[in-house]
């Protein structure tokens, strides 16, 4: 007899977040079993890093944001190198042809994101992805939203409630450049109705934190947060960053770093000082634990007012799984977790989730949306009029 269950699918996943660190590509496989629904399974993981020059005019970006249409096309042809390199390079480390993939969901990189126009601008165009690796190639996926009204961010509630759907309710913050929550309920109520995950944007995550440790101690990041512990925040400027008015808005709302940069941040400073940046009134060590308590704070107040408005039962501390680069953070960790007494605040990597690959790997996911022409249900995030099938495709 024969074996009635449809053989398994690789896609591979792509992504550059907004601290532009590299091109993170997974290789992921969707597999259906009998009476399980479909497994997602990662089987390989890579972050090849971008070349420092292009790092630094992404980086640049996020202060000005203009640049003519000559470097805008130069900058999207230059990342679609980078995309296409990594596949190769996941493909060549996995011994897998082309033909074996089924299909690359690239989500490009974000340069630009408005919501009030609405437009969002992804570069690293998936033509170039696609007819240089010979694999059918998804992308493109924010402005179907955008188009319905929506946000156009964040798109990892949906992917969350796939791939952590066995413990319900909990909370995901994918701390990344900028970060988010998603609010995973119950199954269904009790009433048996059907519950809607939420998720939004709370502000920044590890990108100010990032350029103040590239400005001012040549390293790219803030490794384990031992920058943060040695320093003490500054609370006159925790104040002033906490006073920007996103923190007070409702959702759906979604934020970037045309938003949040280094440029704002020396705004903040100045207003608190009356002196320029970089005054002797603030060490960089000071700066990096007032930035590390900004993010904890913004993103605990956001869990607790979800708590309080879904009425939670507190008999049991809620899961707060922690992805992205933020998971590797233990002081940024420990400062969410002493502003959120009823949750328990963990890494997913105790899951067994890498938690750097969450974002490559919903990138996956998104193209097999797309090429299944299945409708990806994020309008009680995004705000969207409707759910929509997401993006475009881009033949070998």
């Amino acid at each position: 007899m024969k074996n009635s269950t449809p053989p398994s699918q690789y896609v591979i996943g792509l992504m550059s977040g907004t601290s532009a660190d590299g091109v993170d590509a997974a290789l992921v496989e969707f597999r259906k079993e009998k009476n399980r629904g479909e497994e997602i399974l990662l089987h390989d993981f890579i972050s090849p890093e971008l070349p420092v020059q292009l790092k630094q005019q992404l980086i640049q970006l996020n202060q000005t944001a203009t640049l003519s249409l000559e470097q805008l096309s130069q900058l999207s042809f230059d990342l679609a190198q980078q995309f296409i390199q990594a596949t190769q390079q996941l493909l060549a480390k996995n011994k897998l042809q082309p033909k074996e993939i089924t299909a690359i969901g690239s989500h490009g990189q974000t340069i630009y994101h408005a919501p009030h126009i609405p437009m969002t601008l992804q570069i690293g165009h998936p033509a170039f992805i696609a007819k240089a690796t010979q694999i059918l190639t998804a992308g493109d996926f924010r402005v179907d939203d955008m188009a319905l009204s929506g946000q156009g961010a964040p798109f990892a509630p949906a992917f969350h409630k796939a791939i952590f759907q066995t413990v319900t309710p909990c909370f995901v913050v994918n701390i990344g450049g900028i970060a988010n929550i998603s609010y995973l309920p119950p199954k269904r109520n009790g009433g048996g109705k059907k519950m809607i995950p939420l998720g939004y944007d709370t502000g920044p995550g590890n990108a100010l934190m990032d350029e103040i440790c590239q400005q001012h101690f040549k390293i790219p990041f803030d490794n384990a947060g031992q920058l943060a512990k040695q320093g003490t925040p500054n609370q006159a400027l925790l104040k002033q960053l906490l006073s920007h008015p996103y923190f007070a808005s409702a959702h759906p709302k979604s934020t970037g770093r045309e938003t949040f940069n280094l440029n704002w941040l020396k705004k903040q400073i100045a207003r608190v000082s009356e002196n320029t940046y970089g005054a002797e009134t603030i060490s960089a060590t000071d700066l990096i634990s007032t930035l590390n308590q900004f993010t904890a704070i913004t993103i605990a107040n956001e869990i607790q007012k979800t708590v309080q408005q879904q009425s939670l039962a507190l008999s049991a501390k809620i899961p707060v799984w922690i992805v992205g680069g933020g998971a590797f953070n233990p002081k940024l960790i420990q400062s969410i977790q002493q502003r959120l007494t009823s949750c328990k605040v963990q890494s997913a990597q105790t899951t067994g989730i890498n938690p750097n690959a969450i974002e490559a790997m919903m990138s996956a996911w998104l193209a097999k949306q797309r090429i299944e022409n299945q409708p990806v249900a994020l309008s009680q995030v995004t705000g969207a009029q409707r759910d929509a099938v997401l993006g475009g495709l881009w033949h070998p």
